[in-house]
C-alpha cells in the first residue's frame, strides 16, 4: 500500500501550500527523509522530506500549485506497485420533476 505524501503544515497560521519544484519525478527512488519536494508560503520556503523510503510513484499536485495543509500531493511505493485510480467523481442524482398541478374544479 502506497505511503501518502501529504503538504505539511509549516506553522500555526499557515493554511495552505505552493509545490514551487519536484526534486524527484515518478520512477525515482527515494530514500526516507531525503528532499523530495519544495514549498512555498507566505510566511516560508521549504524542502520537504521524503516520509518514507521506496519510490515515487505518482505525483498528483503539479509545480505551481498551490493545495490546503494536509492534502495528498504524491504517492511512495514499492517499485512495481499499482496506484489505484482516483474514484470517479459520483453522479448526483438527477432531480424529481415537480408534480404537475391537480386541475382546478369548478363547482359552480
Amino acid at each position: 500500500m502506497p505511503t501518502n505524501v501529504i503538504m505539511p503544515q509549516m506553522g500555526e497560521s499557515i493554511a495552505e501550500g505552493t509545490i514551487t519544484r519536484w526534486l524527484k519525478k515518478p520512477g525515482d527512488a527515494v530514500k526516507r527523509d531525503e528532499p523530495l519536494f519544495e514549498i512555498s508560503t507566505d510566511k516560508v520556503d521549504a524542502e520537504i522530506p521524503a516520509p518514507a523510503a521506496g519510490v515515487l510513484l505518482q505525483v498528483l499536485v503539479g509545480e505551481g500549485q498551490t493545495v490546503p495543509i494536509n492534502t495528498v500531493v504524491g504517492l511512495i511505493g514499492e517499485a512495481g506497485e499499482a496506484v489505484a485510480a482516483a474514484p470517479a467523481p459520483a453522479e448526483a442524482p438527477a432531480p424529481a420533476a415537480p408534480a404537475a398541478p391537480a386541475p382546478a374544479v369548478s363547482w359552480g
